[in-house]
């Protein structure tokens, strides 16, 4: 298991390079000149050729990135064009936003999709198992942010239960209740996933020996589901849900957009826009990082679900 874990961190390496070399040259590569966004479209060629050469973007490409690199290896990630603050804390700032509505998200989706998931998995055919397939196909195919504006309309314009936007006043702590519509429009549509592989991994295991077995013994139903049943269900969850937690975390980029809350999905938005290559180089690297380890706290979490799994 140590010898995996090295082997993944040394992948991560990889990753994360081979990722700042893309990144690095796609925003380059998008029309529009960061020096004359800076200055306006009134500059003259001369003051834009200063800039340019201010900014370090008259070199060559490659001379350029090895700049960064070299910077970035010593934590400096550049300084944001537009908040003339370093990059990576801009970056960082933003993502403490996103973190309480990934995590609210998922308690949602986790909370909606477990529960509904085994019981249609261990009652097929039934009623409830209809309900949970409609659900699903209904919130797989009904993108999150369509769900926020049709949620927004409801209960912030209509009837005025909850706040439309944002996370609270300027300069105030986030407020609870600014974060219910946006992380159950996120968690809905993560719940209508997670619960289709739930209810197909709860059938595929309910029909196997060695729950037969368990059920000859004489266990009751519930200890049949929980001890043996459970752990092998949920071996396709964990790898969608790892994907998704990635996702969520990375910054919801649509439905922070709707919501006007301001996480690193929109912050990634408005850095493009605004040609801020050392935050969306800062932010992308980020997300990067978040989804390997995401991934690999997946696969060690199949280690401990199946034994028979081994990463040697």
């Amino acid at each position: 298991m140590q010898g995996y874990i090295v082997r993944r961190i040394f992948q991560t390496v990889y990753v994360v390079v081979a990722l700042s070399i893309i990144v690095f040259a796609v925003v380059r590569l998008v029309p529009g000149d960061p020096a004359m966004v800076r200055l306006g479209m009134e500059a003259s060629a001369e003051a834009i050729a200063r800039e340019r050469t201010a900014l370090g973007l008259d070199r060559p490409i490659y001379v350029q990135y090895a700049i960064w690199a070299a910077n970035a290896l010593r934590g400096d990630f550049g300084v944001s064009w537009v908040s003339h603050q370093p990059a990576f804390a801009v970056v960082w700032e933003k993502f403490k936003l996103s973190v309480p509505l990934a995590l609210a998200a998922t308690l949602i989706g986790l909370g909606i999709s477990l529960p509904l998931g085994i019981i249609s998995g261990m009652k097929p055919y039934t009623w409830i198992d209809s309900i949970a397939t409609t659900f699903s196909l209904v919130g797989i195919a009904i993108p999150s942010f369509f769900t926020g504006v049709v949620f927004i309309l409801l209960f912030g314009v209509y009837l005025g239960w909850l706040p439309t936007s944002g996370y609270g006043p300027p300069g105030e702590a986030l407020q609870l209740r600014y974060l219910v519509l946006p992380s159950t429009a996120l968690g809905i549509q993560l719940a209508a996933g997670l619960t289709r592989f739930m209810r197909s991994g709860m059938l595929d295991v309910m029909n196997t020996d060695y729950i037969r077995t368990a059920r000859a013994k004489g266990l009751a139903e519930q200890l049949v589901v929980l001890r043996h049943a459970l752990k092998n269900a949920l071996l396709s969850v964990v790898t969608v849900f790892a994907l998704n937690f990635g996702a969520l975390l990375g910054g919801a980029v649509v439905t922070e957009q709707v919501f006007r809350w301001p996480g690193v999905g929109l912050l990634l938005i408005g850095a493009i826009g605004n040609r801020d290559y050392g935050v969306v180089q800062a932010g992308v690297l980020l997300v990067a990082l978040i989804y390997v380890l995401s991934n690999l706290m997946a696969d060690l979490a199949l280690g401990f679900l199946d034994p028979r799994i081994r990463y040697d």
